[in-house]
């Protein structure tokens, strides 16, 4: 499966790679392999759509630890928990700045 996705940042969490108000666009397609600093848009149960960055690639490839760049204003795999390659709407390809 393959499929574009175009989502709007909300929120400081992965300042200042991405500002509030900018756009990324997703790719999502079933070969892709996951490394640690790329960025993803994931469906959290708890969170709905959220931008965050690859910290850790767990062991079997298909389960990740996330965290926005911004420390001090993220909510990282300490609270979201691992996330599992199922949840992830797409990987950004491309950075769109809010005007």
């Amino acid at each position: 499966m393959m499929g574009l996705g175009l989502y709007k940042v909300t929120g400081d969490s992965m300042l200042p790679s991405y500002c509030s108000g900018d756009y990324v666009l997703t790719l999502r397609f079933n070969a892709f392999t996951f490394k640690v600093g790329d960025v993803l848009v994931v469906r959290h149960t708890r969170y709905g759509n959220i931008i965050k960055r690859i910290e850790r690639v767990e062991e079997d490839g298909s389960t990740f630890s996330i965290a926005g760049d911004n420390t001090l204003s993220s909510t990282d795999s300490d609270v979201l928990g691992l996330v599992s390659i199922k949840q992830v709407l797409g990987k950004v390809i491309w950075h769109i700045a809010a005007p």
